[in-house]
Formats: C-alpha cells, structure tokens, sequence
C-alpha cells in the first residue's frame, strides 16, 4: 500500500514538474530555431497611424515613439496622461540627463520661455553639459563593475579611477556605441591603439583579485575570465551565459561547448589575478616636463660621451688608481680611503674581464671626479632624479594585453578549470549570426565587431531597453538582463525595434536617441494617478503617465551637494573621501584608514567617492548601492527607516542643511517670505503651494521660538554660518532646510 502511494506521489510530482517547466517556456529549441522574438532578425517595422478623429488632443502624438504607445493604449481603453507642468519638466530633464536639480534661474528662464522650441532648447542644453557625462558614465559603471578596490577578504586599493573618467569624457563626447564598445572589449588590439584606448580596456579588469596568502593565480584568472564571459553576454546580449558554465543551458540556446568557445576569446590575456599588466598616464604638463628632460638628459649624454680628451683622461685616472694600488705600504697612498682602495682594485682588472656592474662603479667615479666632466654629470643625474620622481608619481590603471602565444583552451568538466575536456576555439552561439567570415584565430576585437553586425538581432535591442529604463524606471522587456526564454516579453516589440534599428540608423549616438525620446509625448507626461487608468493598468505597463523614479544614491548625495551650494564642479581624478560614520571599519576593515578629504574634495559628486567592495560607504549601500563584485545592470530600490534616519542625521547632510540655509539667508535680503519661497524651489524647482508655505511658516516661527530656550544646542547647530541673524534664527533656518532636504520629492523624480 505504502509502496503504491508512493508511486501515486512520485507521478504527480512528475507530472506537476512537467507543467511548471512548460508553463516557464522550458522546452528545448534548436539552434535554427529563431521563432524566439529576441533571436528574431531585427527589422524596422512601421510606424502606426491614426485618423484624425483618433489623435488625442493633448499634443498627441509628438514623434514615432507615441504612435507606437498608442497603438498600445487605444485598443485597451486607455488615453494618455496630460504633459507634465514646467517646473516638473526642467526638473525631470536635469535629473535624468546631469543628475542634478536646475537652479531658480534656470526654472524662470524656461518657465517664462514663450517662444516656440523652448523644450528643445532645454533638452539640446543639458545634452551639451559636461555633467551629462558623469550621469551617464555612473549607469555604464554599474555594468562595468566598477570600483576602488580588489575585493575579498584583504581588498586592497587599486588605481581604475582612469578607467572611469574615460567613460565619463566617451559621454561627453557622445562616443558612437559600438566604437565605445570596441574600444572597451578589444582596445589594446587596434592598430595603432593610442592610451585612451588603452585605458578603456579597463573595462574587463575590474574584476576582482585575490591577494590572500596561499591564492592559486590559475584558479583566480580562471574565475576572471568566466566574469567577463558572464558580463559581455550580460551587458551586449542580455543572455544569461553564465548557466551554461556546468552543463548545456537548461532554457536558452547556449551549449555548455559555446560558452567555452566564449571563454576562449578572452583566454589569451596577460593578467593572473593581479594588477599587471598596468600603463602609466602622465598630464599633459606632465608629459610636457618629461619630453623636456628626455630632451635634457640626450643632450647631457652626448656631450660627456663626446667631450674632447675624455678617452685619455679615463686612462690617465685609472693608471692612477692602479699606482696608488701598487705603491708601497709607507707611501703616502696608503692612506686612501677604503673607497679609493676598492676603485684601485677595480682599476687593476683588465678592460675585457670587468663585470658590468664594475664598469658602472668606475664610470661614475671617473665622471664625479674629472674637473671638466663633473659638472656636465651632476646636472644629467639632477635630470635623471627629476624625470623618475614625475614617473614614479604618475598615475596608472590596469589594462588589457594578449600574450605572444595564445593557449589551447578546453573545455571544463561541470566548470572545474582542473577537469579538461575537449579542446575549443574562439567562437559565439549558433543561435546568433555566425563569424564565419572572420580569421581563423578569432580574437577579441572580432568578437566586439561581431556585436554590431547589421544582423545582430540583440545588441542595439538591449542597449535601447537599458536607455529606455533609465528614463521611465523600467525597461519595454521588465527582465532586461534576461533576454531567454524565461524573461518577459516586451510590452511594445514594434516601439523596441523601431529604437534599435534608429539606433543603429543614428550611428549609434546615445545623445541623439535620448534627444528623441524626450521630446517624446510619451516622455512628457505627467506622472500623477489616475484612478480610471489604475483600474485597468494598475502597472503602467501601457505607459499612460511617467513613473515616479527615486534617484539613485550618488544622486541623492548630489542633489543635497548642489542645494546647499557646496557642490564642487571638477570633473574626474581620484577617488575622494567624504565624511563617513564613526567605527564603520572596526569590524569589517579595522587596519584601514578612511583620511576624509578636505578642500572642494569633500564635496565632490557621488560618484566619485570612493568605493570599496567589503565596506562601502554607508550612505551608498542605504540606498542601494550594489557591491559591483559582478555587473550590476538595474539597482534595486528599496524604501527603509535607515533611509530617512540618514538623511535626518548623517553628518554629510546635516552639513549640506546648515549650508543651505546659510546660502539663502546670505543671498537673500529680502523678508523671510521671499527666502521661504526661495529655499523651497532651490529644493524642489517649483513653488510652495500655499499650504505647504503655511506649514513651513509656522515651523520657522515655532523652532525660533524653541531655539531661544535651547540656546546652547543652536549655538551647536549653526557653527562656520555666515549669517548676521541672531543664533535662534539662523538654528531655525538649519531646521526648516533639514525639513525639505527630508521631504521625499527632494530624492524623487517625478
């Protein structure tokens, strides 16, 4: 009985696993088989129309992209959202393109703007900031891993911070997407590779190092090598490659004998699990002064190789060194110095059977000693000291490098780099466009060509969902780094090809498809509820308003920064140090020092600040910060206490809300109604509702008021003011700023 019951259980089980894996698409498909949208071959599709009588009155539609969204929301019974106010959409345009709030002038100017294109001026405007590129360059970081340290247990200090202002000065620049790929994937392999380039490829060494006592070099390059398989399938493709390390991928067409034929294009680098091979990058003024010197020490060089009598003067010294070595023990020589003594000795060994060391030694003390000679090799030494203490301090920043002699590589038995298998070569999946035409020994540079093929079915598609994502807080397919059989179909696959193939039509220019979204009905909308809408797409899958987006942590960091008027504006260098709490590294670091910066340094944006893998710092990790020890291609965002407890207490910003008020209160000397009304819109770029100012109001007068009885804890609050306003005063203008820094609109974008 027992024994049936069980076989009854066994096959339901059996069964039920059967429908679970059916109903998750696991089925198998065969490599030909493109009947998988994301496989499909790209097209331009076309672009829906409407009748008049079918157009939306609103300014509907604007541009392509809402002819696509349409054809979405009208046959569900939805309309789209009106257009956002002004004051909403300078401020959403800044946020998603710089990262930082407009000031007040920049809201009227744009408010009061009548003329026709005033949209468009503001978009071509924040396009054009040089903070465009630290906006965009911290999303791309996040898929590059980026960070400050090597990871593991001793996670010690790297130099990658030129890396990332490569990718900070590639936006800028608008960079074409597959050159900007190239350049990262295969850098080091263009003919004529110049140091950019070789710095992009800073890309794949941000992988982690172990530089634990008894760590196996191989067994660490092999872990790096399976990280950049996973990565460039990842952020290109949008495939999880990385399942198919051990066996056969169990829902995609990735073989585990493809994933190795991925493996094997990165297979012939230097690198084993260590920080070499690394280049040295001079300034300009830098390679300037060295140029000069190399310049210097040539000239010095010829002239004590090539000065008159130097030949017979060498010999007439060394013959003295050998008489004082033969001359009797009571002669006056025999009170030379032992180093005088050492030099005789070698003076008296033959020309051909001196070492080279000993040479050397005789060289310089020939040339220190000559009266003619010696001035001439003083200043060629000062030279010399010179030019190594500028290289010795310059920079670095780890690259790639192929060895002479690319390995065989092989195949792995259930991923174990000890159990080999079959030998493979450099190749992709055959799901995907073939390399046939490419060398038989195929090398990175061909993969990353391969990435842009005209039948690429994948890369233009995954680089606009990312895009798309960034503005609208989720992408048009939601599993944007799982673009298999598991993840989600695109709510808009017409709208998602139309944006690959413009990309691509485009020439591959980041700036030009963000231009072309914003200007986008779509992207206009407002982000408020609508209870008509929400009964239907409570998700706003159909997108019938924007989302309401909280900014990222480096954001908030700088949205307080650049309200309070500390915000410094220099672009890249090395990583800095803000304010941290006290004992964050007692447990997890305890021999690491965090030396806070001072200067401009303290204030700098997020995103250079620097980040270390095993203790980040804290106000990063509370707002979602990943630890980058793998390619992060979406944060997750959370809503914790711990948020609003660090934006109420972190020194940073209790630092940033003195400052604030300080900035208002010394530019203005107008009533406290118009600073009132100015702090708000610094903070938010609209105006206070009358409500709002109503509360606001009150508050100053109540904390002025509690301030004059708790003297010594204003005295505590408003030290370094500049403010001539009694203490209770000022420490109640701290209060009411801290009040709208905390306000969740100020970390919002509508």
């Amino acid at each position: 009985m027992q024994h049936h019951l069980l076989l009854f259980l066994a096959a339901i089980i059996l069964a039920s696993g059967a429908r679970i894996d059916a109903a998750l698409g696991a089925q198998p498909i065969s490599v030909n088989d493109h009947t998988h949208w994301a496989f499909a071959p790209l097209e331009r599709p076309e672009v829906p129309a409407f009748a008049d009588s079918e157009l939306d009155s609103n300014n509907w539609p604007r541009n392509p992209i809402d002819h696509f969204v349409l054809a979405q929301l009208r046959p569900r019974g939805l309309a789209p959202s009106s257009a956002a106010d002004r004051y909403t959409l300078i401020r959403r345009v800044y946020l998603d393109f710089i990262g930082l709030p407009p000031t007040v002038a920049q809201v009227d100017s744009f408010v009061a703007d009548a003329a026709p294109g005033a949209w468009e001026r503001l978009v071509d405007e924040v396009l054009a900031s040089p903070r465009f590129g630290e906006r965009w360059g911290r999303h791309w970081l996040d898929q590059a891993r980026y960070a400050d340290t090597n990871g593991y247990t001793n996670d010690k200090d790297r130099s990658m911070w030129p890396y990332r202002d490569w990718v900070i000065d590639a936006f800028n620049r608008d960079l074409p997407f597959d050159q900007f790929t190239i350049q990262q994937l295969a850098g080091d392999l263009l003919a004529g590779a110049t140091t950019p380039q070789l710095v992009a490829t800073g890309f794949h060494r941000n992988t982690l190092i172990n530089s634990e006592g008894g760590t196996k070099a191989d067994q660490f390059r092999d872990e790096q090598i399976k990280d950049r398989v996973d990565t460039t399938a990842g952020v290109w493709m949008g495939l999880t490659a990385g399942c198919a390390k051990c066996h056969d991928h169990k829902y995609d067409p990735i073989s585990a004998k493809e994933y190795y034929q991925l493996y094997a294009f990165f297979d012939s680098t230097e690198d084993k699990n260590s920080v070499d091979p690394s280049i040295r990058l001079p300034s300009e003024s830098q390679s300037a002064r060295l140029s000069e010197l190399d310049v210097q020490v040539a000239a010095l060089q010829s002239r004590l190789d090539d000065h008159p009598g130097r030949a017979q003067r060498r010999s007439a010294w060394e013959a003295a060194l050998v008489d004082q070595a033969t001359a009797p023990s009571d002669a006056p020589a025999a009170d030379q110095s032992d180093v005088d003594a050492e030099l005789a000795t070698l003076a008296n060994i033959s020309a051909d059977q001196r070492t080279d060391e000993q040479r050397q030694q005789l060289e310089q003390a020939f040339l220190s000693s000559d009266d003619e000679l010696s001035p001439i090799y003083t200043e060629l030494n000062s030279a010399k000291t010179e030019r190594t203490g500028i290289s010795n301090a310059l920079p670095t920043t780890m690259v790639m490098r192929e060895v002479s002699s690319p390995p065989q590589t092989h195949m792995q038995v259930r991923g174990d780099f000890l159990r080999v298998g079959d030998p493979v070569e450099p190749d992709v999946p055959a799901v995907l466009p073939s390399m046939q035409d490419s060398p038989a020994r195929r090398s990175r540079l061909d993969l990353a060509r391969w990435l842009f093929r005209d039948d690429h079915p994948l890369t233009a598609r995954v680089r606009m969902n990312r895009i798309w994502m960034r503005l609208f807080g989720q992408g048009l397919v939601e599993t944007e780094n799982d673009w298999g059989l598991q993840g989600t179909l695109p709510t808009h696959p017409q709208l998602l090809d139309w944006l690959a193939t413009e990309f691509m039509r485009q020439g591959w220019s980041t700036k030009q498809m963000l231009r072309t979204i914003a200007l986008s009905a779509t992207y206009r909308q407002a982000s408020r509820r609508r209870l008509d809408a929400e009964s239907i797409d409570p998700t706003n899958r159909w997108l019938w308003r924007q989302n309401r987006i909280r900014v990222e942590a480096e954001i908030v960091r700088d949205l307080g920064l650049a309200a309070s008027g500390l915000l410094s504006d220099k672009i890249g260098g090395p990583s800095v140090f803000p304010p941290i709490p006290e004992g964050v590294y007692d447990y997890t670091q305890p021999d690491r020092e965090w030396k806070v910066s001072s200067g401009e340094d303290r204030y700098r944006r997020g995103m250079y600040t620097f980040f270390q893998r095993s203790a980040p710092h804290p106000m990063l990790s509370t707002f979602d910060t990943p630890k980058f020890n793998e390619t992060c291609t979406r944060r997750d965002r959370s809503n914790t206490p711990l948020q609003s407890l660090t934006m109420a207490n972190d020194e940073a910003i209790v630092e940033m809300t003195r400052a604030l008020a300080d900035r208002v209160l010394r530019q203005s000397a107008e009533s406290h109604v118009d600073r009132l009304i100015h702090m708000f819109r610094t903070c938010m770029a609209r105006p206070p509702t009358d409500a709002e100012f109503s509360f606001l109001e009150n508050f100053l007068r109540q904390q002025a008021k509690d301030f004059a009885i708790r003297a010594e804890e204003a005295e505590k609050i408003v030290q370094g003011m500049a403010s001539p306003l009694p203490t209770e005063e000022n420490a109640s203008w701290v209060a009411t700023a801290r009040v709208l820094l905390n306000l969740d609109e100020f970390i919002t974008r509508e």
